[in-house]
Formats: structure tokens, sequence, C-alpha cells
């Protein structure tokens, strides 16, 4: 059986980067830089106060000793008299320092503070303390200079990357756009969630699944249920979503089952199937497809039972999903963190097994449910925060042993 690094290498070499595209910022968290960015705006962009009080020159202040107010410079606003030695302009946190002034009195450190902030400034003002030059400003470009580089290509936006790119003058992202994952469940025994069963027919849980890891993933779900196991019908599904999509997963349909649809109708377009000794998830498939352009589109054929759907997502669906969007490709042990036993288990050796696993409090593993990693107890699944790598030859793991963990 194939190892479940070579498959790993082998899904995520398939990927094909979505086109480069410029997006507002608002609809870009979750996507890719698709090149390097430098900042247009310094921040600061100019020397400004952090503090509510009064800008002054450092040598003029002394306690007791009272300064003429010149001026009033509220935020958003700036001042057009430079400081005259000896006095102070009041000043608002965030608006710009004065020339001539080094320093913020901070409004706490006068005498009768609290009628200096009044809307109507004072005529003068009498320090308490002492000042340092340098107190309480905010040089322009302390954080970022004009130009300085601020983001490399392959960065995932988060909610502070966006806020960081607005405040250096972007209002759009250079992105990777968001790609596309055509799904498809494949079963005559299949039926949408909640309707009625009969004998033989289960709910298709595997369509939700998928459609909401790709959307957790940040990418937009096209979801296509194939429920005919002949090989026309589905291939005209294929041809259905192939033109909407970056990336196809289908499930169900790969393994030895003389109706196992996917594999029938995937051989003839060059989609290759194999075992990977691993477990769940043992039967998975791969290729590329081309679209009516002859686009190549990527496709990963995973098993039909739904905890090996989630662990074959993880392992192999989100990687290449990621080098879709941009990310720079990591290497397969790059999914695991190691992590010790808390409560041990015993399982059958041959294949690598993938556990779901929970933390304690310690940050100790131990198995989510006493059903080990069989491959259909998906109610137990939402327990699991963690899938627990053990050894192909490994039948026993014992509290304190080390495991690698892939952390959901």
């Amino acid at each position: 059986m194939k190892e479940v690094c070579r498959h790993y290498a082998d899904v995520v070499g398939l990927a094909v980067p979505t086109p480069a595209t410029q997006i507002p910022l608002a609809d870009a968290r979750g996507l890719i830089l698709s090149e390097d960015v430098a900042a247009r705006f310094a921040i600061p962009p100019f020397t400004n106060s952090a503090m509510d009080g009064f800008a002054v020159r450092a040598a003029d202040v002394a306690p007791g000793v009272p300064l003429q107010i010149e001026a009033d410079i509220a935020a958003g606003s700036h001042s057009e008299l430079p400081l005259t030695p000896g006095s102070a302009q009041r000043i608002m946190t965030g608006a710009p320092l004065p020339d001539g002034a080094d320093a913020i009195l901070q409004v706490e450190l006068t005498e009768d503070a609290a009628n200096n902030m009044l809307p109507a400034a004072p005529e003068s003002v009498t320090p308490t303390a002492t000042l340092a030059a340098g107190t309480h400003v905010r040089p322009a470009g302390e954080d970022i200079a004009v130009g300085a580089p601020a983001f490399a290509a392959g960065t995932l936006l988060t909610p502070a990357h966006l806020a960081a790119l607005a405040a250096i003058g972007y209002a759009e992202a250079p992105v990777h756009a968001r790609p596309s994952v055509g799904i498809i469940a494949t079963g005559d025994e299949l039926r949408a969630p909640g309707e009625p069963l009969a004998a033989g027919q289960i709910p298709d849980s595997n369509s939700v699944l998928l459609r909401h890891l790709a959307a957790e993933s940040g990418a937009t779900p096209v979801p296509f249920t194939c429920h005919s196991d002949t090989v026309e019908t589905f291939l005209a599904g294929i041809a259905e979503i192939v033109d909407n999509a970056d990336m196809i997963v289908t499930s169900g349909g790969v393994s030895a089952g003389a109706f196992d649809v996917v594999k029938a109708a995937l051989r003839t377009l060059g989609v290759e199937f194999t075992k990977v000794a691993m477990q769940p998830g043992k039967p998975q498939g791969f290729g590329l497809l081309r679209d009516s352009s002859g686009r190549a589109v990527p496709i990963i054929c995973l098993p039909g039972n739904p905890v090996s759907v989630f662990v074959s997502w993880q392992l192999f669906g989100r990687p290449l999903l990621g080098a879709i969007f941009g990310e720079p490709a990591g290497s397969y042990e790059s999914l695991f963190r190691t992590a010790r036993v808390g409560t041990g288990w015993s399982r059958k050796p041959g294949r690598t097994q993938f556990l779901p696993c929970i933390f304690d409090r310690d940050g100790a593993v131990a198995p989510a449910t006493s059903g080990g990693s069989k491959s259909h107890l998906i109610a137990a699944l939402p327990l699991a925060t963690g899938l627990a790598r053990v050894p192909a030859d490994v039948a026993q793991v014992r509290p304190g042993d080390l495991v690698h963990v892939l952390v959901l």
C-alpha cells in the first residue's frame, strides 16, 4: 500500500493556484496575498500625541511654573502656529505635534487637571512634574515607513492583516481569487437530510460535511449530489460542475465494490486510484480533469464513510485547497505537532492510524470516544479536537507516549 506521506505529496502537487486579482478589504479575509506588499503610508503618517494633554518643549516644563496656552489642537486638525518657547498648546490623542514641540505633558500631570480638558482651553497650564524629550510622542513611521515591506506573498489575510493594509494605504488587496470547490456525493442509497428513509437508504451527511469543511477553509462550495450509481449520470455531474470549480472532491464509489461508480467513470479520464496505508481512509483517488476550455482542475476521490471523509479532508483536501489558495505548500510533517498521551488505547496494527482525539487540561491526548477510529462513527466525531497519528506497527499506545497530532 502507498505511504500516507507520499499520497499527501502527490495530492498537493496537483494544485493550480487561482489567478491573482484585486479584492476589496471587506471581502479579503481568509485569502492569500499574491504578491509582496509595501507600505504606501507610514504608520503613524505624522508625529502625533499618544495622550490627551499639552504639546511642550520638555526643557520648559518645571513643577509649579505655568505655561501659556497659545493653541488648541483636536484630533483630525493641526496647528499652523509653531510652539513658542515657554508656551504650550493643548492637544488631543492622535493629533499632530506642532513644530517646536518635543514632548506631551499629559493632563493628569497638571494642576486643576479636571478643568484643563473642558471644551474651552485654559489660558495657562501648570505642570506638576518634569518631562524628558519624546515623552508620549509617536514619531512618524515608528511602526513602518513608506515603501517598507509589509507582508510577503503567501500571507494568509486575517482581520489584523486587513486592518494593517488599510492603515498603510490599501483599499484592495492583491490576492489569489477565492476558489470554488465542487462537491459530489455518490450513491443510490443517499437521501437528502431529513427525508424519510426506506430500507437500505441513509442520509447524505457527506455533502453537508464537505460543503462546510470547504467553506470553513475559505472556499466557495458548489455541491452536486449524484443519487445514481451509473457511470453516465456521474460523468454528466462532472461535466456540469468542472467549469465552475477550481477543485473537485467526491465521496464514495472508490473501493472494491461491484458498483463503485467513481472509480469506473474516472479511470477513463486518467484519475489514479490507490490504497493508502491509513485507517480510516484506505481507498483514495486523485488526478487532474480538464474543463471545456482545457483548464486543469484537481480532483480528489474520498471513501464514502463519513469519518474517512473527514480524516481524508484534513490530511489531503485542506492542504490541496490551501495550495490552490496560494499558500506555500508545507511538508506532510508540518501538519502535526507532538503531544503526550494521557489515556492510552489499543488498536490493530498494519496501517497508520488517525484517531479522533481530545486534549485534556494539561494538553495530553485521549481517544475522543471508545469507538476509536472506526470510519462510520460520525455522531461521535464532533467531540474530536485532533487526529492522533499512530505508526502502522504500533498495537498499544500507552500513557506518557508521544504521538503526532493534527490539531483540528
